[in-house]
């Protein structure tokens, strides 16, 4: 029996829909299966990108009732194009080629824990506090975690800190 493998996107495949801005400072989240949609822009980035922000984006559709409800600036770039004069999408092609070499080496991570190495990426490679700061605060993260946990309510911890700018 042939294995049946979809490229691209599709209903098979996590939708993790990224922000990252010129200083690096990056977000990103599960919102749902397939392509992405207008909703789901709305649950990842809504009040997480400040008003008269410019945002440039490849020419998905979506984006643009995402732009308008936070008022924000949409430079949305044609299909085969990754630059626009001084706008361009570098930077996300960028991050999704690191995210993804770092999440291939754990063999695949459950859909249900996805979140959490989101975060710990993040934390890891681009939080901007010294080694010792981040030591620091996932020390005090750790020692600080309810420790008595029974299995079932693990997913229902807080996850990995995120470091603010």
């Amino acid at each position: 029996m042939e294995s049946r493998h979809t490229f691209g996107l599709s209903h098979e495949k996590v939708c993790v829909p990224c922000v990252v801005n010129r200083n690096g400072l990056s977000i990103d989240k599960i919102t749902n299966l397939g392509r992405v949609g207008a909703k789901d822009i709305h649950h990842a980035f809504d009040n997480r990108i400040l008003s008269n922000s410019v945002i440039c984006t490849d020419a998905i559709s979506s984006y643009k009732d995402f732009a308008k409800t936070n008022n924000l600036e949409l430079i949305q770039l044609k299909t085969g194009k990754s630059k626009l004069g001084i706008y361009h999408i570098q930077h996300i092609n960028s991050y999704h080629s690191i995210l993804k070499n770092w999440i291939r080496r754990f063999h695949s991570v459950a859909t249900k824990y996805l979140n959490n190495y989101l975060i710990w990426h993040n934390f890891v490679n681009y939080a901007k506090e010294s080694y010792a700061e981040k030591t620091s605060i996932f020390a005090d993260f750790c020692f600080t975690t309810n420790k008595k946990s029974l299995s079932k309510k693990i997913p229902l911890r807080p996850s990995i800190p995120v470091i603010s700018a």
